[in-house]
């Protein structure tokens, strides 16, 4: 009988121990903080930071006439899991980041607005490219949206829209220019990452201005395809300004601005995807076209 009661005692004790850890472990989370804010916790980019990808807000895409000192915004990027304020750094570059014009850390409002006043000055007429990230200590999210903008001035841009090529001759009445091949160039931008800014497929963007830009070097007849097909509605409620995968070149006679008369030349595939890749397909008479400068030339 002892024997049987101090067995029954001794399974009551282990249950009870056996509940406590239980308990304990239920009421005992750790932090989601404390899992991401490992160094080695990397976010799809590389960065290091949970954080969100800031949105650029001035200069809108492409704007021109930029003071030489503008002040850039954006709405900063706020940490996924930490609340502690961050730091927004941004960057400005006037070539796709290969070096850097300016660099600094903007101020922070409290609805959490960044503004950065860029120094020194930069040059007139040139283009510019900009970018920014939050940091935390040793720690930086994803960078944002690469956005444009132009600064007013100067006279001669320097590797600026408008190239500095020749301009074919008009043909004769009733005739039309061929198409020059220009595939060899294209060739030299088969980096496209950034051909699709603001997930935006019926704009002009940085890659495509560079080659189309390379083109005009050769021939001013070079621009975009104003996609006359589509309109805001199939551009995620922005107007359309070019489509910004493809070429137009004027082979007619008269202004070059508005005009139908272009051959057109698709130069990616899978625009707007993942991995989109340089390709020459001309697609003239296929479906309606007209020459645009995009507002660059």
């Amino acid at each position: 009988m002892n024997d049987r009661f101090h067995m029954k005692k001794t399974a009551l004790v282990l249950c009870a121990v056996v509940a406590v850890a239980c308990q304990g472990a239920m009421n005992s989370p750790v932090s989601p903080s404390a899992v991401s804010g490992s160094v080695s916790a990397l976010n799809a980019d590389g960065s290091n930071l949970k954080a969100t990808e800031p949105l650029p807000i001035v200069p809108l895409f492409e704007q021109t006439n930029t003071s030489t000192t503008p002040t850039l915004t954006a709405r900063g990027g706020a940490g996924r899991y930490e609340t502690t304020p961050m730091s927004q750094r941004f960057q400005v570059s006037p070539d796709d980041f290969a070096t850097t014009a300016a660099e600094g850390m903007g101020s922070v409002d409290a609805s959490g607005v960044a503004r950065y006043t860029v120094a020194p000055a930069l040059t007139a007429g040139r283009r510019y490219v900009w970018r920014v990230r939050a940091e935390l200590n040793d720690g930086a999210g994803p960078w944002s949206k690469v956005m444009a903008f132009t600064v007013a001035g100067g006279t001669t841009p320097v590797a600026g829209p408008g190239g500095s090529g020749q301009r074919v001759p008009d043909p004769a009445p009733g005739t039309r220019l061929p198409l020059p091949d220009m595939f060899g160039v294209l060739q030299q931008f088969n980096n496209a990452a950034d051909s699709c800014p603001r997930g935006l497929k019926y704009v002009n963007n940085p890659w495509q201005d560079r080659v189309i830009d390379a083109f005009r070097q050769q021939d001013t007849r070079w621009g975009y395809n104003g996609k006359p097909t589509r309109t805001a509605a199939d551009n995620n409620g922005v107007p359309v300004t070019a489509a910004g995968d493809e070429a137009a070149y004027h082979y007619g006679g008269g202004p070059d601005q508005g005009s139908p008369d272009v051959h057109l030349v698709d130069l990616l595939i899978g625009h707007c995807g993942a991995t989109p890749q340089t390709t020459w397909r001309v697609f003239t008479g296929e479906e309606p076209g007209f020459w645009t400068g995009a507002g660059r030339f």
